[in-house]
């Protein structure tokens, strides 16, 4: 096939490989491995060489389970390319080493990576793009120093993680600086965005796993448009499943428009030290869910940090929705953007963790354009957000609810809301003043939302009668008993109000 003839009895060519100095920033246990993206990257190379007709951006099968140590003096690796035509026009490539056993003189090959490249089909861009423009849950937030400095130690050529990477129990969420460095013409595109994608599977793996996994290979690669030397994209990490060891991820890479560049099916990852390797106890602290007061009385919630939320954000909303950010402020935006977001993916949670609806196709806004909508039959949304949290949530009757940031700033304003016997409790409360003051302005913000009303009137209609950590005893004027149920997190408080 082309200009690679075979060389040795079994059809396999001779292709040294030359070490590029970066690759010794690559390293598992102290040794500067070969990077699997690169192991794929010289696959497509060497399978395009011999047939120039072929279509390398559709990569299935792939295994890369077994490390290829690089020489400390960077000299060039002895490698060899097996390739085998597969039905259908695809082309199964494989890098092999050779060693020679001290015991007896026999060769050993060693297949270090293998990949299947199958003929172009068409691939959809992700309907649910939102489950990229922002992540759901409380966020474990780790700077990229730290990050690699003790949980994927590898050099500064490697560490191409930009900003802060989130991680809660539905993925991950990164930015991804491509390196200027990276070669303009690689088939597969900037080799290093992918592999940044991967930390950030390590880093979920060590949290919600408690293993330090490594890629070993995945089901399906399809590069859909190829990442560039010098631009920005963002990696979405999808937890799949866990089965023998092994955990399985989907993985989507996006330009900052939300433009499909990369996605990946099945990627495989398990602990390849023995169990030498075990994530610093800093990783697994604080993974306990502080919300799950608050289950019992709403059908689902969703909570997101609005820190994650993406650039491609508006691309998610219906044309509807996005007529009515034409008027708005930056800021004004954001928090209009982040609500929207959070209300699909609340509807996507109560559609049986729907996928497949793009997310345009969901429309958040009732009639009036102000209060939510879910869209689904018997079920009535909330939502309310604070400079950090927008949570939403979902119950089967009307629901009010409210986040806010507990700090004494509410006190100012106390005289303004709340009742003098309100105030009173607040005085006494051994929560603090700034805690219980928080619970009744939740609570007021959240009756103006289950009455429909202003938050004026909400102010008088809605009285206190006792300030709880948990819950609180409310009564409304002309209206009907309800629950007020608290939950702290991270110094924010969210208040649910919903009729008993």
């Amino acid at each position: 096939m082309g200009d690679l003839p075979p060389i040795d009895a079994d059809g396999r060519t001779a292709v040294p490989i030359a070490v590029a100095p970066l690759w010794a920033d690559h390293c598992f246990q102290g040794r500067a491995v070969l990077p699997a993206v690169a192991a794929l990257e010289l696959l497509a190379t060497w399978a395009r060489r011999a047939r120039p007709d072929l279509h390398v951006h559709d990569l299935r099968h792939a295994t890369f389970d077994k490390f290829l140590e690089l020489p400390p003096d960077g000299a060039p690796i002895p490698a060899w390319c097996e390739l085998r035509e597969l039905p259908g026009g695809a082309l199964r490539a494989a890098l092999i080493t050779k060693t020679q056993a001290r015991s007896a003189k026999m060769t050993r090959a060693k297949v270090h990576a293998r990949v299947d490249f199958h003929p172009p089909e068409a691939v959809a861009p992700p309907a649910a793009l939102d489950l990229a423009a922002a992540l759901a849950g409380c966020c474990f937030t780790v700077d990229p120093e730290p990050l690699y400095r003790e949980l994927v130690p590898f050099g500064p050529a490697f560490q191409t993680i930009r900003r802060p990477l989130w991680v809660t129990a539905e993925g991950a969420l990164s930015v991804i600086g491509a390196p200027a460095d990276d070669p303009a013409d690689a088939l597969l595109g900037a080799s290093r965005v992918l592999d940044a994608a991967l930390h950030a599977a390590c880093v979920w793996s060590q949290r919600h796993a408690g293993i330090v996994a490594f890629p070993v290979g995945f089901e399906r690669r399809v590069v859909v448009r190829p990442t560039r030397p010098g631009d920005t994209y963002v990696s979405r990490i999808f937890p799949v499943g866990a089965e023998g060891g092994a955990l399985t991820f989907d993985i989507w890479i996006l330009d900052l428009d939300g433009r499909a560049c990369e996605l990946l099916q099945g990627v495989a990852m398990r602990d390849v030290s023995g169990g030498t390797l075990r994530p610093p106890a800093w990783v697994r602290s604080g993974t306990e869910d502080r919300l799950a007061p608050i289950d019992p009385f709403c059908a689902a919630r969703v909570l997101i940090e609005r820190a994650t939320v993406m650039p491609f954000a508006e691309r998610c909303l219906s044309a509807a929705e996005r007529q009515r950010t034409v008027k708005m402020s930056p800021k004004r935006r954001t928090d209009y953007c982040s609500s929207r977001l959070a209300l699909k993916r609340l509807f996507r949670r109560l559609a049986g963790e729907d996928h497949r609806t793009p997310a345009t196709q969901i429309h958040t806004l009732a009639a009036d354009g102000v209060r939510p909508a879910l869209g689904l039959s018997g079920l009535h949304g909330s939502v309310a957000h604070d400079r950090r949290f927008t949570v939403a949530l979902a119950a089967r009757t009307p629901i009010g609810v409210d986040v806010e940031q507990v700090a004494d700033r509410v006190l100012k304003s106390l005289p303004i809301f709340a009742r003098e016997t309100e105030q009173t409790l607040v005085a006494v409360s051994p929560l603090g003043q700034a805690g219980a003051a928080i619970r009744v302005w939740t609570i007021k913000e959240a009756a103006a939302k289950l009455l429909g009303i202003p938050l004026a009137d909400a102010w008088g209609r809605a009285r206190v009668v006792e300030i709880g950590p948990d819950r609180s005893r409310v009564a409304i004027a002309a209206g009907p008993a309800v629950a007020a149920c608290h939950a702290e997190l991270e110094g924010h408080l969210i208040t649910l109000l919903v009729p008993l």
